[in-house]
């Protein structure tokens, strides 16, 4: 809900533009001096109101304001704007369908026009009214890349991918940048059409998702799942373990599969050398492979078992918790019945908390998401590997 601060700024802004409107308009004929008393004295009402923070008195003053001054086109964008921030759509949306209709209007007020009202249309989910007018303005000299990314906005919210990547084409070509969202909207097709069991077209969205580096994870991801549907286990297994190796983060989301993949192959023996290679290289990644080991139930790897007792012997609350307050109790053997019955604990405390976070706006989500819905970036959502214990302690 805007403040009254930013009704305050708005309307010193509307002041502003109807009072620049009016001095270039009468000082370029000399006229500066007769600008109308009433006019003038209607501006000072309006300041007088927002100043005193009675907003709606403004806003009625503004728009009868507006009907009588029919050349203050910069005063009615900034009604207009108002109305918009203020959640008052209807509103907004009758003051630009009001400029539209005004005759004489040259191509770049009409464009601003046009673009104003789209952005009403798509502040009140009228998506399919948002997107005819910002397609009517692709080719606009001041607004054209404007009225692009608005419709990239549509069509990501709609799930619309071709629409998307044919738009994100456009803007290529105009601002000579290359996109890094077209491989994620490949990646979108891609994993549709291999859920629908089209893995020939699911290979063949995937090619467009190698364009860019963003995207690589999830097109791993991808093909490695395509190699399991196919029973090409030794093919998924080695996709699953370049995606750890590039990003550990990924580890709740591959390890399960990695397991399943070695174990159809009869190579249990095999993942636990890759597990030992990697902690080795890595020992940080005991910590992750516990936390994934917990939330996914794996229990089939002495590797695995090790790195779980391991993270419930070292954590600090935990240890206090079972009793494990000193070094030489540190390096005794936890029984199975304790294990089970602390891990259990965990994922049920997991599962009271979101388990991914962006890394960018720190929105949180239950699942993971290549999208985030917040700040509307692509592959920043990751897992957080933590279980919140310090909330336990009082």
């Amino acid at each position: 809900m805007p403040t009254e601060a930013t009704f305050f700024l708005a309307g010193l802004f509307i002041i502003a533009a109807a009072t620049g409107w009016a001095f270039a308009r009468y000082s370029s004929h000399g006229e500066l001096d007769s600008i109308p008393d009433t006019i003038n004295a209607d501006y000072l009402r309006g300041l007088n109101l927002v100043l005193n923070r009675q907003t709606e008195e403004a806003l009625e003053l503004f728009v009868e304001m507006a009907k009588i001054d029919e050349d203050a086109l910069e005063t009615h964008f900034a009604l207009g704007h108002l109305f918009r921030r203020r959640g008052e759509v209807d509103k907004a949306i009758r003051v630009h369908q009001n400029l539209l209709a005004r005759p004489g209007l040259d191509p770049e007020q009409r464009d601003q026009a046009l673009f104003s009202l789209g952005q009403d249309f798509l502040s009140a989910g009228l998506f399919d009214r948002a997107e005819t007018l910002f397609s009517e303005l692709d080719k606009s000299p001041t607004l054209g890349e404007a009225a692009l990314r608005n419709l990239v906005d549509i069509y990501e919210r709609e799930q619309e991918w071709d629409k998307a990547i044919e738009t994100h084409r456009e803007l290529e070509m105009l601002t000579e940048e290359k996109s890094i969202e077209v491989a994620h909207y490949h990646c979108e097709l891609a994993e549709q059409a291999r859920l629908s069991g089209d893995l020939g077209l699911a290979r063949q969205h995937l090619k467009g998702s190698v364009r860019t580096t963003s995207g690589a994870f999830r097109a791993s991801l991808i093909r490695a799942a395509i190699c399991q549907e196919e029973n090409d286990y030794l093919e998924a297994a080695q996709l699953y373990e370049q995606i750890l190796a590039s990003d550990p983060r990924l580890m709740v989301e591959v390890l399960p599969e990695l397991l399943s993949c070695y174990h159809k192959n009869n190579r249990e023996t095999e993942f636990e050398s890759y597990l030992k290679n990697i902690i080795n290289k890595n020992p940080e990644l005991d910590n992750i492979i516990a936390y994934a080991a917990i939330l996914t139930d794996i229990n089939e790897s002495k590797v695995v078992d090790s790195c779980v007792q391991s993270f419930i012997i070292n954590h600090g609350v935990l240890s206090s918790f079972i009793g494990i307050n000193d070094s030489s109790s540190k390096s005794k053997q936890l029984s199975e019945n304790d294990i089970n019955r602390i891990t259990d604990g965990l994922k049920t405390l997991a599962d009271l908390i979101p388990r991914y976070r962006c890394t960018i706006c720190g929105y949180r989500s239950e699942k993971l998401l290549w999208h985030c819905p917040s700040c509307k970036t692509w592959e920043s959502v990751r897992p957080v590997h933590d279980f919140k214990l310090q909330n336990l302690i009082h």
